[in-house]
């Protein structure tokens, strides 16, 4: 009983798990697409939506209930349960959405705990690390998104099945947020340029001022505690 309590899911090491789960779907998505193993496509939308379900069970229960927690659960069981079935454009772009929306969600609620209380932790340092990731994953739902309601706004991402571009759209999300900018996938409508610019603006202001603001806050608190 001990160690079972010890396994759960705490204020204490929340990001921590929820790091490991970014960690390791990106990478099993990653290895899925090099291997060429098509028919674990719908397996890779499942593990985005899978990400997205930890990073909302990890946020803290006083910010986040637990019958929220369910509610999301079960919507998107549901949505990805009868767009297997139907197969309809519709519900795929309605997914789309779900994830974006509750993405977006659990990164201001990451935000209020990681920023805004208390002293800064290693949990919390972890935390915004995760906020950074997942503030990636939110841009590469928008680019699929943007491109399923406006066609040919990012070429590389059309097609009926948004799972196929699972991949390409977080490569180039993570490569805009860097502002690092191979060029191997570009933006050609205005509002796919405007969400790419706003990405870079976004991460760079991030990692300026947040991590550095945290890292600097936590050392102060060290330096504070030393014996006088």
């Amino acid at each position: 009983m001990a160690n079972a309590r010890r396994k759960r899911i705490t204020a204490t090491d929340n990001y921590i798990w929820l790091l490991w789960a970014l960690m390791l779907g990106l990478f099993c998505g990653a290895v899925a697409a090099e291997l060429g193993l098509q028919h674990l496509v719908r397996l890779t939308g499942m593990a985005l939506m899978a990400i997205i379900l930890v990073a909302v069970w990890s946020l803290e229960r006083d910010r986040f209930p637990f019958t929220s927690r369910v509610g999301v659960t079960l919507l998107f069981i549901i949505v990805e349960g009868a767009d297997t079935l139907l197969d309809h454009y519709h519900l795929g772009t309605l997914q789309l959405v779900m994830l974006l929306l509750m993405t977006v969600m659990t990164i201001v609620v990451a935000s209020r705990q990681v920023l805004l209380t208390g002293a800064v932790d290693f949990n919390k340092i972890i935390g915004s690390i995760c906020i950074y990731m997942m503030m990636g994953i939110a841009w590469a739902e928008a680019y699929m998104l943007t491109e399923r309601l406006f066609p040919g706004s990012v070429p590389e991402l059309a097609g009926a099945n948004w799972r196929e571009h699972v991949q390409d759209a977080l490569y180039f999300s993570f490569v805009s947020l860097t502002t690092m900018g191979y060029g191997d996938i570009s933006p050609t409508q205005p509002l796919a340029r405007y969400l790419a610019y706003m990405q870079a603006i976004t991460g760079q202001f991030y990692v300026a001022i947040v991590v550095a603001s945290l890292i600097g806050a936590r050392l102060s608190d060290g330096t504070a505690e030393e014996p006088q």
